[in-house]
This record gives structure tokens, sequence and C-alpha cells, in this order.
């Protein structure tokens, strides 16, 4: 649920202008814009809005981060991941993430959320990795956008999905009720938020491992790795400029 005024003032509005105000400026504009709410009857309750859906690489804007998935496909191997169970398979999402904060940022587990799929081990995914390195998914740092594979293990008795709706979670900068600080945290209390937006995209069915597929920690094996070249053999014959004359 969310709070909106008889005059068109909504509790979406107030927190889109407290995100975007400066962050010493910001909890003097929620006083003010509490206030106007309050003279507008900015405290009448109606169900929120949906999520809108969008297609595949358009940016959903979440508070801190803005979000765009590229594509969704399954893999029955990927680097050195390991599923498992026998007879299981990978199913990831690679996405550009862009922290919009103005503090380096950790994604919550689950940023993204698949709608609708069944099989999955775990609801959040089980390794995000950064595609350019393979390297597990730590700090981003701000307006510093990061392609990120999000891999999930589903299991191999469910059914493969042809396409997927990916909900992108939000946060909103706001009072902590406990320490009366101000954070990124949930935009409603009891967490029961609806998202910032869903994508659609169609499922790549590829059970052949990639070649440069991500994997967190991977190393690069032995025959990748730079060698150094052979030492120059001694010449057998002096010249000149190889030492002094006598």
């Amino acid at each position: 649920m969310s709070v909106t005024g008889r005059g068109g003032l909504s509790r979406r509005l107030t927190r889109g202008l407290v995100d975007q105000a400066a962050p010493g400026l910001r909890w003097a504009v929620a006083v003010v814009l509490l206030g106007v709410s309050g003279l507008f009857g900015g405290l009448d309750t109606v169900a929120d809005p949906q999520a809108e859906t969008v297609a595949a690489g358009t940016p959903v804007p979440g508070g801190p981060w803005e979000v765009t998935i590229h594509e969704a496909g399954i893999r029955r191997e990927l680097g050195k991941l390991r599923l498992k169970n026998e007879g299981d398979r990978w199913l990831y999402v690679i996405a550009t993430v862009r922290i919009t904060a103005e503090e380096s940022t950790m994604l919550p587990s689950d940023l993204l959320v698949l709608d609708g799929v069944t099989g999955l081990v775990a609801p959040t995914p089980e390794e995000s990795a950064l595609e350019r390195d393979g390297s597990r998914l730590r700090l981003l740092q701000p307006d510093m956008p990061e392609r990120i594979w999000f891999v999930w293990e589903q299991s191999g008795s469910a059914p493969v999905p042809t396409s997927l709706t990916i909900s992108v979670e939000q946060r909103t900068w706001r009072v902590d009720s406990l320490g009366g600080e101000w954070h990124w945290m949930d935009v409603d209390a009891k967490g029961d938020d609806n998202p910032a937006g869903r994508v659609t995209v169609p499922v790549k069915a590829d059970t052949t491992p990639p070649s440069a597929s991500p994997s967190p920690s991977a190393e690069p094996s032995a025959s990748s790795r730079p060698r150094p070249s052979a030492s120059p053999k001694p010449s057998t014959s002096r010249s000149p400029s190889a030492g002094p004359t006598p």
C-alpha cells in the first residue's frame, strides 16, 4: 500500500524528490514535503500501482542503482561452477548495473527475482560474477557500469522456461526507525515492496559451455598464462661492442 494526497502528491513523488536531493538536504526536503502532503490529505491510503513491464535493454531505475537486463539463457555447464545436483541446469541472466548513489554499494542478493520459475534450488542467485574477468561480485563503484552474470541452479525435472519475467528490486533513501539515521532501505518498512520494474526476455537454450563464460574465482589455465620468452644464447664470436678492447 502507498500513501497519496487528494491533491495528487503521492508518496512515490515524495520519495523521488527526496532521492534526487543532495544528501545533506534530504532530511529538510522530506520534512517540507510531508508537511505539504498533510495539508492535502496526504495520509489517505490507496493501492500501489503495478510495476511497469519493459523490454530487454531498457534501464530500470531502482533508487541507488539502475539495472538494464540484456539476455537470459540455459547452460548445462558454466566455467568452473559445479551443480549441486546431477542433471540440473544453470539458468543465467546478464545485466548491466550502474550505481547511481554517491557511495560504493553492495548489491542485495534479491536484486533480481525470477517470477514464476519453478524448480529453483534457491530463490536468489547461486553466483554473481563480473563478465569482464569472471570475478565474484563485490562492491560496485558509483557511475561505473558493470555487466554481471546472475546464475541460478534449476532442477533438471522442472520445465525449461522459454521466457523469463525478471523483477528488479528497489530501495529508497529514508530514516532508519531504529537508529534514526538515513540509509538506502526497503521502500516499505515491512518489506512488502513492489519492484522498480519488470523485464521480459526470451531464454536462449544453449547446452554448450562458452569458452569465455565468466566463472567466479576462475584461474587462467597453464596454457593461457603468458610464458617468458626464451633466453638468448651467448654469441660465439666477439664483436667490437661486446666488451672492452684489449
